[in-house]
């Protein structure tokens, strides 16, 4: 006897809006599963985006193929349970598998390594369940036709599966990601295809049990239910205590996820530290006694000399990419004698109050949760220094590298005021994202000057319209009074260069920065897991394996 849920309306809508949301929500919640450790990028999202098309493309076709062969839809509920199931594991086995693909690609490939490793993770990941998931609307629409349903019943189908599709980008970006992390959303979502499934299938096991009284085949679905709803449980207890337990790692303080960032603060003997990418890069760090961190920290310090603070006697300071404010208190702890105001600008509002809880940051340092371009765009203050500090280790947002972008800052500096840009994509190689902002940067101001620390580590851009903005501060230098400050800007003073324009220009419409990060990108994988391939040429494949897994 047929399933009465096969022939109620509300269901099948209902199997529809959960499909469509639970599409929607995987492909979210995996950008936020690879950014940590293959950033949250343009070029990661267009991957993952087109894996979900072609997955859910060729999930189409299998499902109009499966429901021409089975008139029943009990195999789609079937393959549903199955997708819940994948689904429900993926944040567990997730870092695993990118680490172990970008080992692999790492050890062969040496272009592009980003793209290949997004796009086999997202295979092994997400491709599965959404296949699955792309057989839903074709099989309940062939259902439906058999059944001589309406035009109005299939517009409604696909109406759900819109719906669905809508709810579930909004709840991950505005609601479980935020608050109960990425983890969760994949457990809940996977859950809720679970539960979607066991409800038909109970119900078609009672159904065929009291026709055929096959009391064997009911005991072995409800083993089957309880067993399916017992993963989804312990699934959720078991990402609970994952948290906790990275939360109580020896040096751990906090690892959280905001609507914008993977957030992860860990200390180390006397310095703290932070990080949105816990594979590539540190964006904060602070010392219990203020020290000097070293890094591209301390030489930004000196934008406030370049501006003539000791001759002034105060500075007006902008900061655009705040973090959790190292530069901002490192300005205002080592320059007691001066008044320092400093405005802070920070698109998430988690990093800043990670910055008061874990990082020193001064109370007086007015925070504003905003972007950087779109503050700048508003405000209507001049500026002594300008620090563009909003460039992740292997990302740039492109509103905030271009021509129009740094008129703006020019705009906001006062007639000798300076803009220090750190940039974190430093690379030697002709026409990179480095040598790219630096040229559109010089192109605004009358002077650029460029400090390096080293290949692929970090570069400092000083601009101004103060032409002699870099030789005043090399000639009085050494009358500096702070101390903490000598050894660091003898440094500077030998090694800061004047930029040579190349004639690249950024702008808002044609800014290229994801395809000129590709060259830094991989040269920066490949360096953080060379001593991975060391290893393998020294033991091989197995004995590298071997070495993960220990």
């Amino acid at each position: 006897m047929e399933n009465p849920l096969s022939n109620n309306k509300i269901f099948l809508f209902i199997s529809e809006f959960i499909s469509g949301a639970s599409v929607m929500a995987i492909e979210i919640a995996s950008n936020r599963l690879l950014a940590p450790y293959l950033s949250s990028s343009q070029v990661v999202l267009t991957v993952i985006t087109g894996v979900v098309l072609i997955a859910m493309s060729i999930g189409n076709i299998l499902g109009g193929r499966m429901s021409d062969k089975h008139t029943s839809i009990k195999y789609l509920y079937v393959m549903i349970i199955i997708s819940g199931l994948y689904v429900s594991i993926v944040p567990f086995i997730g870092k695993y598998v990118i680490a172990g693909v970008s080992v692999l690609f790492a050890l062969f490939v040496k272009k592009a390594l980003i793209i290949y490793i997004t796009i086999l993770s997202c295979l092994i990941l997400i491709a599965p369940p959404l296949l699955i998931l792309g057989m839903v609307t074709p099989s309940l629409i062939r259902y439906s036709l058999g059944q001589k349903a309406s035009g109005k019943i299939i517009g409604g189908l696909e109406a759900l599966n819109t719906s669905g599709s809508i709810i579930g980008t909004f709840l991950p970006t505005f609601l479980t990601i935020p608050y109960i992390g990425t983890m969760y959303t994949f457990v809940i979502f996977g859950s809720l295809l679970i539960l979607l499934s066991l409800i038909y299938l109970i119900t078609d096991m009672i159904n065929n049990s009291k026709n055929n009284g096959s009391i064997r085949k009911l005991v072995k679905t409800a083993v089957f239910s309880l067993f399916s709803v017992l993963i989804a449980s312990l699934s959720l207890v078991f990402a609970n205590n994952i948290r906790i337990n990275i939360s109580a790692e020896d040096g751990v303080l906090v690892e959280d996820e905001s609507m914008y960032n993977y957030l992860y603060v860990y200390k180390a003997g006397r310095t703290t530290y932070f990080s949105t990418n816990v594979l590539f890069s540190v964006e904060s760090v602070m010392n219990d006694d203020y020290t000097l961190p070293g890094g591209y920290y301390d030489y930004s310090l000196a934008s406030a000399y370049m501006a003539n603070v000791y001759e002034k006697g105060k500075l007006d300071v902008l900061v655009l990419g705040n973090a959790t404010g190292t530069f901002a208190t490192l300005l205002k702890h080592h320059l007691p004698d001066y008044e320092i105001n400093i405005t802070a600008v920070e698109i998430d509002e988690k990093i800043t109050e990670l910055g008061y809880k874990y990082f020193k940051m001064d109370k007086d340092i007015d925070v504003y949760t905003d972007d950087g371009r779109a503050f700048l765009s508003r405000d209507k203050n001049k500026y002594d220094v300008i620090m563009v500090d909003a460039y992740s280790s292997i990302s740039a947002p492109f509103q905030m590298t271009t021509v129009e972008f740094f008129t703006l800052v020019k705009e906001h500096l006062t007639s000798d005021g300076v803009m220090v840009m750190n940039i974190n994509m430093n690379s030697d190689k002709e026409g990179s994202i480095s040598h790219a902002l630096s040229d559109t940067a010089s192109s605004i101001f009358n002077k650029t000057y460029t400090y390096s620390l080293g290949r692929l580590s970090n570069m400092l851009v000083y601009a101004s319209d103060n032409e002699s903005f870099v030789d005043d501060f090399i000639n009085t230098k050494d009358s500096i009074n702070e101390d903490v400050f000598r050894i660091t800007f003898n440094g500077l003073a030998k090694r800061i260069t004047e930029h040579v324009d190349t004639g690249i220009r950024l702008y808002d419409t044609s800014a290229d920065v994801e395809v000129r990060s590709f060259d830094a990108c991989d040269e920066i994988i490949i360096d953080t897991l060379d001593y991975y391939r060391a290893i393998y040429e020294e033991i091989g494949f197995k004995g590298l394996l071997e070495y993960l897994l220990s």
